[in-house]
């Protein structure tokens, strides 16, 4: 019935328990964000600034769903889904897919293109910690430092991020936990067009993201990686190009971060 369309069978021992109540993964994502805005007093319009960076870019992508750009007022009046989610700090849903060759030394020098090397990597898995739950960590906190000590270069090293969104709230967990800016000043980070391209110290999903461009599902992940690669190489939108992008970092989080989830992070570089 509803509640198998809603959470599909779990091996996970303490899922049964939390299917009881239905929650749907927007409900789950409110409920971070709502904590956030607790604790750190975080507030809508910080989170709408997320939205509004991926409007800017979407805009000059012409195969992205939502091309029209928005402001903080059209993000927090636009209808809540969760609270304290509205509408547009939820992601499109959309068919779509992506493909990446990824090849030797050798034969990546025999081709006409420019070069981008993996520097660095770290994956995690978080869970409800059997009650000891918290809300506004993610796997991200393991897997971003591992990334960048393997990398050996820091988050104020990184020219351009696409960050895996499928709310604005994760967006923002996402860039405290990668060491952007401190656990709770993501708000202030994101704030005042921050994170878009030109303008801001940390340009951001510059195809629009899921947020505007599109989201397949859960292969959110690859049009991350794939877009970065774009920006290293020099072949993003002129409009929303970061110049001299020598170095840039892909961060896929998949699950939900209330509950269980993995994080992905890759160092990514022009050779």
């Amino acid at each position: 019935g509803m509640k198998s369309a809603k959470m599909p069978p779990s091996p996970t021992p303490d899922t049964p328990f939390e299917g009881l109540f239905a929650p749907s993964v927007v409900e789950m994502y409110g409920m971070v964000a709502a904590r956030h805005m607790y604790e750190f007093g975080t507030t809508s319009e910080q989170l709408a600034w997320i939205k509004v960076a991926a409007s800017q870019h979407a805009q000059h992508n012409e195969r992205a769903m939502l091309r029209k750009v928005v402001t903080v007022d059209d993000v927090v009046n636009s209808p809540l889904v969760s609270a304290p989610l509205h509408r547009l700090d939820c992601c499109v849903v959309s068919d779509g897919g992506g493909a990446l060759v990824v090849t030797s030394e050798a034969v990546a020098k025999s081709l006409n293109r420019p070069l981008v090397k993996v520097r660095g990597n770290g994956e995690a898995v978080k869970h409800p910690s059997a009650g000891r739950v918290d809300l506004t960590t993610s796997a991200g906190a393991i897997s971003g430092p591992r990334a960048f000590a393997e990398a050996g270069v820091t988050p104020a090293d990184i020219k351009y991020a696409s960050i895996y969104d499928s709310f604005t709230i994760t967006v923002l967990v996402a860039l405290e936990d990668l060491g952007f800016c401190e656990k709770g000043k993501g708000g202030a980070f994101v704030a005042d067009g921050n994170l878009i391209s030109g303008q801001g110290k940390l340009p951001f999903n510059t195809d629009g993201g899921g947020l505007c461009n599109n989201h397949p599902s859960n292969r959110g992940g690859m049009t991350k990686v794939i877009e970065a690669v774009r920006q290293l190489r020099g072949e993003a939108h002129p409009a929303v190009q970061v110049p001299g992008c020598d170095l840039a970092l892909a961060h896929g989080t998949g699950g939900s971060l209330a509950t269980r989830h993995g994080s992905a992070t890759l160092i990514l570089e022009r050779l």
